[in-house]
């Protein structure tokens, strides 16, 4: 995508006119609000969005079909899902059957609109990441006869496209493809890893997952609906207070599940550390990577598995939806998690694999110049008078922590920001691309508290947690693309006014 800094118009998809964009421009901060307040005047001007939030209007199309095609009822819910197996899935955390209508290798749940679990539902589809992918609707589409051509863009062979992106990642966590599992989301590989241990250990009357530290949403909802049982550490550098309370509480430990930089404080726990305590009781450590990437650091050693987002940095061009789960060779679980974890992935369409395999050949040198443009930056913002506050991995412990992990010499691809003025005033002046994601090798901003957390924005209940986390409620989250950093910069610079 070239950018020149320009205004990115309400809706527009982010990349521009792709029909499998996972990002969409919110210019103003009013915008934001009217994304997650489901404003009509707001979503109508959408054409795409984060397709866990968002229903990409492929499958929109694809819904209405099914609808008219099946004759279904006015006062029945279709719920689109990626496959039978997720269905099956599904109905094993319900515990019910679901009546469905298949096309082609998608699922359509049919549900009445009163069903008493259809908010759960519809949340667990979104945890558990079966949204279907918006190629598999195009694709549908196409064969259908509604659609008269697939959507132009570069993709890899798709007979060799797993065998691809394996060797690709199993070039940068340096282990081999047998120990990577694809998945159709990040979001599947994190529910995946979490669910497999949840299950295995359970049976080992060991039910406490551990959140360690602010995860992304998805991650802590996946982590307190799956776990019989849950418990927090926000700050990741009490080691004491850890390593105490893991004395004490070791033996009901089914795992603990962490970032190794944290999102959105990026803040690095001592991975080290944490690894060798970890073995000494015995626990499973689950490590989700994306927002470091395996070319910043080699984290891999350190835990027994690693979960990555590839619709992130890995793509680069935010139009994919893939993850991957990477299982540790010296884990003393690795057998026990390959036997079970087929169970609860769902595999990627393999379109999208074909285009996530062209994407990420570039991975190494994209890292590399956004690693670059990053440092750049953070040392022009921490000289600034209007910002309050860099959120970083350059932060004393972070940094020392970070370092004992660090590869290529190469530095982490965000920042987050807390403003002197107050956010709509700095939001709405930057032409730099707003909205949900990141990742992109174009510079994407995020008002990432009002679009991560919105609930916990609009109530005093909520404000106090957010405090309680060291999460402000006007964070701005900048995710630093390849382009030149002296254009970033002059955008920034508007805020000197």
């Amino acid at each position: 995508m070239d950018h020149c800094f320009q205004h990115i118009p309400l809706g527009n998809s982010l990349p521009p006119n792709n029909p499998h964009a996972v990002s969409v421009s919110l210019p103003k901060l009013e915008d934001v609000i009217g994304y997650e307040e489901n404003n009509p005047e707001t979503i109508n001007q959408l054409t795409n969005g984060y397709p866990r939030f968002f229903k990409n209007k492929l499958v929109t199309r694809l819904e209405d079909f099914v609808r008219k095609n099946h004759q279904i009822k006015t006062d029945e819910i279709l719920l689109p899902i990626t496959s039978r197996k997720a269905k099956s899935v599904l109905e094993s955390i319900f515990d019910e059957i679901f009546p469905s209508i298949e096309i082609e290798n998608a699922c359509f749940l049919v549900l009445p609109e009163n069903h008493p679990k259809l908010t759960e539902i519809k949340k667990m589809i979104q945890h558990f990441g079966a949204i279907i992918s918006s190629r598999n609707a195009e694709k549908i589409l196409f064969d259908q006869k509604l659609i008269t051509e697939i959507f132009k863009e570069e993709r890899f062979d798709i007979s060799l496209a797993e065998k691809e992106v394996k060797k690709n990642l199993g070039e940068a966590y340096k282990t081999s493809a047998e120990n990577i599992f694809l998945t159709n989301s990040g979001t599947n590989a994190v529910f995946s890893a979490v669910e497999t241990l949840t299950k295995i250990r359970e049976k080992e009357g060991k039910t406490i997952n551990v959140q360690l530290g602010w995860l992304y949403l998805d991650s802590i909802e996946i982590i307190k609906k799956r776990s019989p049982e849950n418990y927090t550490f926000i700050n990741l550098h009490q080691k004491d207070a850890i390593e105490n309370w893991l004395e004490k509480n070791h033996e009901k430990i089914a795992s603990i599940i962490g970032e190794t930089i944290s999102n959105p404080l990026l803040q690095c726990a001592d991975i080290p550390w944490l690894h060798q305590l970890c073995k000494k009781y015995n626990i499973p450590l689950v490590l989700d990577n994306t927002m470091a990437s395996p070319h910043c650091v080699d984290v891999l050693p350190y835990c027994d598995v690693v979960v990555e987002s590839l619709t992130k940095f890995a793509s680069g061009n935010g139009d994919v939806l893939m993850g991957a789960v990477i299982i540790n060779e010296n884990s003393s679980f690795k057998n026990l998690v390959k036997e079970n974890i087929k169970e609860f992935i769902l595999p990627p369409f393999d379109a999208d694999c074909a285009r996530l395999a062209l994407e990420i050949k570039d991975y190494e040198r994209k890292m590399k110049k956004i690693s670059e443009n990053t440092f750049q930056l953070y040392q022009y913002l921490k000289q600034q008078d209007f910002v309050e506050k860099i959120h970083s991995v350059y932060e004393e412990n972070s940094w020392e922590n970070f370092s004992k992990i660090r590869k290529n010499n190469n530095h982490i691809g965000l920042l987050s920001l807390v403003f002197k003025k107050n956010l709509a005033e700095c939001y709405n002046v930057l032409n730099i691309a707003k909205g949900p994601s990141l990742g992109t090798e174009f510079s994407l901003a995020m008002a990432y508290t009002y679009l991560a957390h919105y609930d916990l924005i609009t109530s005093e209940k909520g404000l106090q947690k957010l405090e309680e986390s060291g999460l402000h409620p006007e964070l701005f989250r900048i995710s630093v693309g390849t382009e030149p950093i002296e254009a970033l910069i002059a955008e920034l610079e508007k805020l000197k006014s």
